[in-house]
């Protein structure tokens, strides 16, 4: 025979079938069976069967390898390329099933196409066994495999009827551990030149898990060259032990576990006590939800960023804007571009009755952090508190510590202050919410009053629940700051 084209077979029983020209048509094996390629880059060996069955095919004077076929718990063992036998990547491949039949190329030398029936599994291990690398097994009722056109390499191998892929790793940390893809349908992609897997393609039902982190879709793409596995369609759904995230497509990345989320995306922290108190709501028990067109979600650091009409809410309260952040170890968040929240709550009495309202606010930025308690907005800033308004270039809102109500809020660059018929301007201002005072500068700050006039001066005081507004200075009583005062006279 022909370098190359050898095959050797051995059992304890084999019988010999020739054609009408004395060639080689037939064998058939049984007990200890043993059979192999010789002279390919990746050797070809079959063993454990209680049968074997051997066609030949005829050229000129030659009888020529056309298909083998196993019957009884097969084993068939691909060896890694000898071509590539000192690269990191190379790897090996085992194929084990009740059944196998293999199909070689009309040359008679290089296999076409290999099918595994019953208990399928297929094992590919890496020549050496570094950090990096994982031994990966992938388990199903019948396996079909194509090669390459020379040398027995693995082109693809596609499992179906239910199967399951585990990538285990050689050396698993807290962060990489055992990853699982199940579907109804799983193919192998492999690395034409190292054999090692370069691509799983799941589809129907498919499912991802690698400790905490898991995920769905009706089809999964897992490529090994950057780590990630691609969700698409059916609702693709990542999640762990925090949060849960929906979208039109979702990218996870495995070695920096980033997931990057595009289309209709929703996020569900299933408390408040998830985001570890970066998102800006009270219930600390109830879940927190955040919408956006993209997102791109770090598991490990919880940072998370929202764009494209991204909104956050729990309840009644919510906060949206062009994009948004969260930043769950640092305990707070941010918001950018046309910022809308309502967010906490401020006391106002009338009369001998209080009643709580909501504050609703307006700018260009808004920052939370938890630690401070602190909401700082940044440029055109309007707060609407009940019947009062406050606009102005930047404002801080501190909230109360354990309750999201306002303790209280200054607010400075060009300060704009309305009450009930009553309106303040200045350069700075603290508003505090136990008493409604609301402290006022300027040079000078101004007070119009619908019913007491207008007054002028360094520093005014106004006093919501008394009606009445008071001039001193930030340097004294006795400061020579100017104070001008203009009051309306009621004819009798």
């Amino acid at each position: 025979m022909d370098v190359g084209h050898a095959a050797e077979a051995h059992a304890v029983d084999m019988d010999f079938f020739l054609d009408s020209d004395q060639r080689l048509q037939k064998a058939y094996g049984s007990r200890d069976i043993r059979a192999q390629t010789l002279n390919a880059d990746s050797d070809v060996q079959l063993t454990g069967a209680n049968v074997l069955t051997i066609d030949f095919q005829a050229q000129g004077d030659q009888s020529l390898l056309k298909e083998m076929r196993t019957d009884g718990r097969s084993v068939a063992n691909l060896s890694a390329p000898k071509s590539r036998a000192n690269d990191p990547r190379a790897a090996s491949k085992r194929l084990t099933a009740d059944a196998i039949k293999m199909d070689w190329r009309v040359n008679g030398k290089d296999l076409e196409r290999a099918e595994a029936v019953g208990n399928a599994e297929l094992y590919v291990e890496p020549v050496q066994k570094t950090a990096k690398n994982d031994r990966k097994t992938l388990t199903g009722p019948r396996f079909d495999c194509d090669f390459f056109e020379s040398g027995n390499i693995a082109r693809n191998c596609t499992a179906t009827g239910g199967a399951k892929a585990v990538f285990d790793p050689f050396q698993p940390t807290d962060k990489r551990g055992i990853q699982t893809i199940t579907a109804q349908k799983l193919a192998a992609v492999f690395v034409r030149e190292t054999q090692d897997v370069d691509r799983v393609d799941a589809t129907g039902e498919a499912k991802f898990n690698e400790l905490d982190r898991n995920g769905t879709a009706n089809a999964i793409s897992y490529t090994a060259g950057d780590e990630t596995v691609r969700l698409r369609g059916g609702d693709p759904t990542v999640w762990d032990s925090r949060a849960r995230t929906k979208a039109v497509e979702i990218d996870s990345n495995n070695a920096t576990h980033v997931s990057v989320c595009r289309g209709k995306v929703q996020t569900t922290y299933y408390s408040q006590e998830q985001t570890n108190g970066a998102a800006p709501f009270r219930k600390v028990k109830s879940p927190v939800y955040i919408s956006g067109d993209r997102a791109e979600i770090d598991h490990d650091s919880g940072r998370a960023v929202y764009s494209g009409s991204a909104r956050m809410w729990q309840d009644d309260n919510y906060v949206r804007g062009d994009s948004l952040t969260l930043y769950r170890e640092e305990k707070r968040m941010e918001t950018w571009g046309h910022v809308q929240s309502a967010l906490y709550q401020a006391k106002q009495k009338t009369g001998n009755s209080t009643t709580v309202v909501p504050v609703f606010a307006t700018a260009e930025f808004m920052r939370y952090s938890d630690p401070e308690r602190l909401l700082h907005y940044e440029n055109n800033v309007d707060i609407k508190q009940g019947t009062d308004r406050m606009t102005s270039g930047v404002a801080d809102v501190y909230l109360q510590k354990d309750v999201n109500e306002v303790e209280r809020t200054i607010s400075q660059r060009t300060v704009t202050i309305v009450q009930p018929g009553r309106r303040g301007t200045g350069d700075w201002c603290r508003y505090t919410t136990a008493d409604e005072v609301a402290v006022l500068t300027g040079n000078p700050a101004h007070v119009e009053d619908a019913e007491q006039g207008t007054t002028d001066g360094n520093r005014l005081t106004m006093y919501r629940r008394e009606n009445r507004v008071v001039v001193d200075d930030t340097r004294g009583s006795q400061s020579p700051g100017r104070v001008h005062s203009t009051h309306k006279i009621t004819k009798p």
